[in-house]
C-alpha cells in the first residue's frame, strides 16, 4: 500500500473530504442513498413498486414477490410470504410505496396519513387465495416503504389501524433502507434502468465511513472503545506514534521524533505516559515507542481501510482520512 502524508494524521486535526457519489467498486457501480431516492422519487409509486421492488425483493430471495397494485389493490402495492418455523407455513406480507416523508401535525400532511392508514385496514381485510395451502389467508404484516421518513407521530396514527388478530402488525421501511437494499442487491441494475452516465466514475468513492461501519462494525466498535478509555491527551499520543509508523514504516517511535510531533516536553505527557503503559495501550524499549496490547486493533482497522481503498482503486491518502474520521 502507498505511503500517505503524516500531516494528514496530524493528533491535533483532521481533514473532511468531499461528498461523494458514485464509484466502481470491485467491478459494481455505486451511488450514494441520496442519489437513488432522488432517481425513485422521479417515478409513479405503482411503477417503482413493479420496475424496481418486485426485482430487488426477489434480488434478496424473498418468496413469492408479486406486484399487486392497481384497482383493486387494496393497499398492497407488492405481496410476499415469509415461511413460518417450524411448520413451514406461510405468514402474508403486504407493502405499500410512497413518496417524500410521512408526518402527521396540527398544520402538516394529516390527509396522506390519514390515506396510508386506510390502506392498512384495507391490507388486513384483503384476501389472499393460497392455491397451494388450499386455504384462505390474510395479510399478517403491512409495511409502509417511503422514499423519505416516517415521523413517530405519523407512525402512531398509522398504527391505530384495524388489525385482527394478535399476530398483526405495521411496520416501516424509510428512504435510508429502501437505498440500502438497492445498493445492496440492485445497484447496477438501478444504473442501468436510470440510464446513468458512469465515465466520470473514477472521480468518485464509496469506500467511506458508512461502509467501513457495516463491513467491519465488530472491529470498529473494538478500537472505538481503546479510544473511550483514554482522555485527549493519551489520545493525542496514540495518534501521534501511530502516524509516525504509517509515514516511516518503521517498528518503532523515537522519543525525539515523537516530543517533535507533539510539541511538548516529556514533563507535560509524563502523566498519560504512565497511563498508557498501565493500559499497555502502548510499548517502548531503547528504539523507541511502539503501539500495543488492545490498541493494536488500531492497525487492524487502519490495514482493513487501506485494502478496501486499494481494491476500490481510490487514493490511498483516504486511509488516514476514514481511519481519524471513525475513531475522532
Amino acid at each position: 500500500m502507498d505511503s500517505v502524508g503524516l500531516d494528514l494524521l496530524d493528533p491535533l486535526s483532521t481533514k473532511s473530504g468531499e461528498d461523494q457519489v458514485l464509484v466502481f467498486n470491485k467491478g459494481k457501480i455505486m451511488l450514494d442513498k441520496n442519489s437513488i431516492i432522488e432517481h425513485l422519487n422521479t417515478l409513479h409509486e405503482h411503477k417503482m413498486a413493479k420496475d424496481i421492488f418486485v426485482p430487488v425483493l426477489k434480488k434478496m430471495r424473498l418468496k413469492g414477490v408479486k406486484f399487486t397494485g392497481g384497482p383493486d389493490e387494496h393497499g398492497v402495492d407488492i405481496e410476499y410470504y415469509e415461511p413460518t418455523q417450524p411448520e413451514n407455513d406461510r405468514s402474508y406480507v403486504g407493502i405499500q410505496f410512497k413518496k417524500g416523508d410521512l408526518v402527521y401535525s396540527g398544520g402538516g400532511s394529516k390527509n396522506s396519513v390519514k390515506e396510508v392508514r386506510n390502506q392498512a385496514e384495507e391490507a388486513f381485510e384483503k384476501e389472499i387465495h393460497d392455491i397451494d395451502g388450499h386455504s384462505t389467508r390474510y395479510i399478517s404484516r403491512f409495511i409502509v416503504a417511503t422514499t423519505g421518513d416516517i415521523n413517530e407521530p405519523a407512525r402512531k396514527f398509522i398504527g391505530r389501524a384495524r388489525q385482527k388478530g394478535q399476530d398483526r402488525r405495521i411496520d416501516y421501511w424509510a428512504g435510508d433502507r429502501l437505498a440500502k437494499y438497492i445498493q445492496d442487491h440492485w445497484m447496477n441494475e438501478f444504473v442501468n434502468y436510470f440510464k446513468i452516465n458512469t465515465e466520470e466514475a473514477d472521480e468518485y468513492t464509496i469506500v467511506d465511513i458508512e461502509y467501513i461501519e457495516g463491513n467491519y462494525e465488530k472491529l470498529v466498535r473494538d478500537c472505538q472503545r481503546v479510544r473511550s478509555t483514554v482522555n485527549g491527551s493519551e489520545w493525542t499520543i496514540i495518534m501521534a506514534i501511530f502516524g509516525i509508523l504509517v509515514e516511516t514504516r518503521y517498528s518503532s517511535v523515537p522519543l525525539a521524533d515523537l516530543l517533535l510531533k507533539l510539541g511538548r516536553t516529556e514533563d507535560y505527557y509524563r502523566d498519560e505516559f504512565e497511563h498508557l503503559f498501565e493500559l499497555n495501550y502502548i510499548y517502548a524499549d531503547e528504539s523507541g515507542f511502539s503501539i500495543d496490547g488492545h490498541a493494536r486493533k488500531l492497525w487492524d482497522l487502519f490495514f482493513a481501510i487501506g485494502e478496501e481503498i486499494q481494491d476500490a482503486g481510490e487514493e490511498p491518502e483516504s486511509t488516514i482520512e476514514l481511519f481519524t474520521k471513525l475513531l475522532n
